[in-house]
């Protein structure tokens, strides 16, 4: 069985087939490679358990993650025994996964080829494998088991000239190998063979339209190094230069991953339905575009030197806007979609038997305030840094979130939880006020005075609000509702837009509130009140990295220093982050990776080089001030 994991990435393992079939890894225990149109997760033990095609909120091919015995899984390991080490192909996507064996040593490629040609880049609708023998002779065992449609119906498997094709329901894919497959009982393919050193096997999955081929013909060299070039050339825009670049790097790699090329629109994660809390119902799909998500991550990519994605996002929104009449949704497809709806696969058990597994999303219904401010935000974000507000952008974006924000505000809504109950929460007054304050910002600089003329007076009310029935004279703290108590991790979010200043006393003590109630260690829980849902969930891992930004805004730049340090160890052995992280355990939870977390990662590594740069600054001027006045 599947041993524990060293923070090497070093996992001791049995083949496969020798595991128990209701057996789960760790969610950790995954790296992601995608093209930007899908992704999958392969596990320590060269297994793919999650894929999706052609999109990444398509019907799954493989689904082992979400059920063991039925959802299927594409495994290429050592036959016996064997321990595994996992690493990126430098700063790539493409990921590599090498088997000790007790006869050598094997190497395992597996990348889905994308890159520039002709100006676009171009997706292939295939995902490559390459296995190496490196040292001495190994047996290999290949186990092929799709289960498209999510494992709704019988997934049919037959022989071809080249491998083997799956059928489901109208849906195929191709699976082209190097070796004979055996089929068993139409629903399984095998391989057996053996590799000696500088020996290697290639196998191509391929989906879409286009018939299989042989092997040789894909060009999967070729395609590997182009494949390679591309992300290479696309991270040498990442400019952040100080001590944690290659977890900066690696985040700024999965969230360009995310990206669904064709519309420039953001997944939140990978993956449906992985638990925030083991045996309870919180299971949730994230493979939809959230405006809160892209709008940050995208910003966050921005913030590191990698700005064309907030350009395609926002062409994006704009297209969204001029071609529906209707309210900006919190969240869509990726390809626009707007009605997503919640279904319940009652057939898969969920990961440990967590279930339920969902596709769809009913949040897409939920009122959100906080779209708002994030989306005008995020407009004068490029205003600022490229100039790029036309008319188009503030009629359809601003001046439209701006007014919503001032007509909205009073509102009730589900807030950035999610919450099923309608509250007034702070945090989405807070973001009425970014949309307006910042609205009004790029309207006096175009010259729409009448627009922020009548902005003007509903800021300062909203402001006023918070800062009254936002504030708990007991807690010393902003509140999660207006009026109430309680606290809520995303107040964290105040400092960071510029509604006060973390040195505020008000604000510096509400830092300080949640350090003591809603922190274990390093990490952050979003709240601690009833939301209706069984279970408690675990940390919310981006609730720390704004807490590394609260820290550095107060000037403590050790303490932010020690506390990004501590998280950076808290990503699994590729350097990436589930949505939560159980505090008692370490366990990764929830879907994976998670966008926002890589986001939140970013920015704040980000700001404390600032910081620190700024403060090296200071303490050399005051230095060399000092000489000058000694002379």
């Amino acid at each position: 069985m599947l041993g524990a994991r060293d923070s090497g990435g070093v996992v001791s393992s049995l083949s496969d087939r020798s595991r128990s079939a209701a057996e789960y890894k760790p969610i950790s225990d995954y790296g992601v490679v995608g093209d930007m149109h899908t992704a999958a997760l392969v596990g320590l033990d060269g297994s793919i358990d999650w894929q999706c095609a052609p999109r990444f909120d398509s019907p799954s091919i493989f689904a082992a993650i979400l059920d063991a015995r039925k959802g299927g899984m594409f495994q290429v390991s050592p036959s016996g025994r064997f321990s595994t080490r996992q690493s990126y192909e430098g700063d790539t996507n493409v990921l590599v996964t090498v088997f000790e064996a007790e006869t050598g040593r094997l190497k395992l490629t597996d990348f889905m080829p994308c890159y520039m040609e002709e100006g676009r880049l171009r997706g292939f609708q295939e995902f490559h494998r390459i296995l190496e023998c490196l040292h001495g002779k190994v047996g290999v065992r290949t186990i092929f088991q799709p289960r498209l449609d999510y494992a709704r119906r019988k997934t049919v498997l037959t022989e071809t000239d080249y491998g083997c094709k799956a059928v489901n329901n109208g849906q195929e894919v191709s699976l082209s190998s190097p070796e004979k497959i055996a089929i068993a009982d139409q629903e399984t393919g095998t391989s057996n063979f053996s590799l000696s050193k500088g020996q290697r096997a290639v196998f191509v999955l391929k989906w879409g339209r286009d018939r299989a081929m042989p092997v040789a013909r894909y060009e999967t060299g070729r395609k590997l190094a182009r494949t390679l070039s591309y992300w290479k050339r696309w991270v040498s825009h990442v400019n952040y230069q100080g001590p944690f670049r290659s977890q900066v790097v690696r985040s700024c790699l999965v969230l360009k991953l995310l990206q669904y090329a064709p519309t420039g629109a953001m997944v939140a994660a990978v993956t449906t339905s992985l638990p925030e809390s083991v045996g309870a119902l919180r299971n949730w799909d994230y493979r939809y575009s959230w405006i809160r998500d892209n709008a940050l991550s995208v910003w966050a990519l921005s913030e590191a030197g990698a700005t064309r994605e907030a350009l395609d996002y926002a062409r994006w929104l704009i297209n969204v806007r001029r071609h529906s009449k209707e309210n900006l949704q919190i969240m869509m497809g990726i390809g626009g979609e707007r009605d997503i709806p919640e279904i319940i696969l009652d057939h898969l058990e969920g990961y440990r038997r967590s279930s339920p597994v969902r596709i769809g999303n009913a949040a897409f219904r939920q009122v959100q305030l906080d779209i708002y401010g994030i989306v005008v935000d995020y407009i004068y974000f490029l205003h600022r840094a490229l100039n790029w507000t036309t008319p188009q952008v503030y009629e359809n974006l601003v001046r439209y979130a701006a007014d919503q924000a001032m007509k909205e505000w009073q509102t009730p809504d589900s807030g950035i939880w999610e919450m099923r109950q309608q509250r007034p929460f702070v945090e989405s007054k807070m973001w009425c006020y970014v949309a307006l304050d910042r609205a009004i910002r790029i309207a006096r600089e175009l010259g729409y005075d009448e627009d922020w003329r009548r902005w003007e007076p509903v800021k300062k009310k909203i402001k006023s609000e918070i800062l009254s029935s936002g504030w708990s004279e007991k807690k010393k703290a902003f509140t999660m509702v207006l009026g109430g108590d309680e606290l809520d991790a995303a107040n964290l979010l105040m400092p960071l837009v510029g509604f006060l200043s973390a040195r505020d006393p008000r604000m510096s003590s509400t830092i300080q509130r949640i350090r003591e109630e809603l922190s274990k260690d390093d990490l952050v829980y979003r709240y601690n009140v009833d939301d209706g849902q069984l279970g408690r969930e675990g940390a919310f891992t981006v609730c720390s990295f704004w807490m590394v930004d609260c820290l550095t805004r107060l000037g403590k730049l050790r303490e932010a220093e020690r506390l990004l340090g501590q998280l950076a160890k808290r990503a699994n052995h590729l350097g990436l982050y589930s949505e939560q992280i159980d505090p008692a355990t370490g366990e990764a939870l929830g879907n994976f990776p998670q966008a926002y977390t890589h986001m939140g990662l970013i920015t704040a590594s980000v700001r404390l080089e600032e910081a620190r740069r700024k403060s090296g600054l200071l303490r050399y001027a005051k230095a060399l001030s000092s000489r000058i006045s000694s002379r």
